[in-house]
């Protein structure tokens, strides 16, 4: 073999394994990289195809939120206007606003990253005698390190939702004086204020429901979050006005608790029908939002014009009812 053939032989022996090196390592790190993805998606795994029952309670209140989100986006330019608002905002009961509420912020607190996390820690750590510290006494949920950020979460929450719903109010009343110079909201409407009722009443039993959506839930350490603010706006911690700023509320406490409570039996697949109706409510929520009902149904029955009914509307309707959203964190029209 001559020096230019022996030397171009060794060339290519070189050229080979060093392409062989190259491709081993990138084939390992291949591996590695898609050994880390697994373990990832193995860590955390998405449930699908189930709606729990504190997802269920807590539709009722994001029912509430569409409705408002609807007359906040419907231009008040006739009768018929001022009707489906009163009808929407009068077809929420004080005990599903109150109860979806207390569900909502339960889930609220579900998805709190500190919250999460020492559930997780505890199930790593004794999942049954978690779950038996809780039945048996549900104050100690405040134990958990993250109990106090998804309290802190929860009354955002509340007092965003407050400011929007008590903004729309304010917007409603200043409508109201400023159609006294429109001739159709000056004329008398066509059926009196106790008609009015009886049609309302109706519709809140004859209109289409929000169906509850089956949220985009992980698992993650044996411990499920429901992923509000991966799915529709509506659902989102944030849904409310950002300018807003919760305070305490010492007698708000039990609420909380409860709320807590029932997040952590969701987070951790202890949750039931029976469980859900005997901690989502509160008698100081439901008689705040029952007497705001009251109240729109007298305002409404006295009412002859649009002008009128809107000021009602505004006052009670969305005005009072700022006030029970926003009561855990003393936000909303007091």
């Amino acid at each position: 073999m001559s020096h230019r053939a022996d030397r171009q032989q060794r060339f290519y022996q070189w050229t080979r394994k060093h392409i062989s090196t190259k491709l081993a390592k990138i084939a390992a790190v291949s591996m590695a990289c898609g050994l880390t993805a697994i373990s990832a998606a193995s860590a955390q795994t998405f449930v699908q195809g189930d709606v729990t029952p504190l997802e269920a309670r807590a539709a009722k209140y994001i029912e509430f939120r569409n409705d408002v989100q609807i007359v906040d986006a419907t231009p008040i330019d006739n009768s018929e206007v001022t009707r489906d608002a009163h009808n929407r905002l009068g077809s929420h009961t004080a005990d599903d606003l109150s109860s979806g509420f207390i569900a909502y912020a339960a889930l609220v607190a579900a998805d709190t990253p500190a919250f999460v996390e020492s559930i997780q820690a505890r199930v790593a750590q004794d999942r049954d005698g978690f779950l038996a510290e809780l039945r048996s006494t549900p104050g100690s949920v405040w134990n958990l390190s993250g109990a106090y950020a998804a309290e802190e979460a929860i009354k955002m929450m509340a007092a965003q939702d407050a400011t929007y719903v008590e903004g729309l109010g304010q917007r409603y009343i200043s409508e109201a004086y400023a159609m006294q110079n429109k001739g159709w909201a000056k004329r008398a409407l066509s059926t009196d204020g106790p008609t009015r009722l009886y049609e309302a009443e109706n519709y809140s039993y004859s209109r289409s429901r929000m169906a509850t959506p089956v949220l985009p839930a992980t698992m993650s350490g044996g411990v499920r979050t429901p992923g509000l603010n991966s799915y529709d706006r509506m659902w989102a911690t944030n849904w409310g006005t950002t300018n807003a700023t919760p305070l305490t509320n010492a007698r708000a406490r039990p609420i909380i608790t409860r709320a807590l409570v029932l997040a952590a039996r969701y987070s951790v697949g202890d949750l039931t029908d029976s469980i859900v109706n005997g901690y989502a409510k509160s008698e100081n929520t439901r008689r705040c939002y029952y007497s705001a009902k009251l109240n729109l149904d007298q305002c409404i029955s006295a009412t002859r014009t649009s002008t009128e009914e809107v000021f009602c509307i505004g006052k009670h309707g969305l005005g009072e009812v700022s006030g029970c959203v926003g009561w855990i964190a003393n936000a909303g029209a007091r």
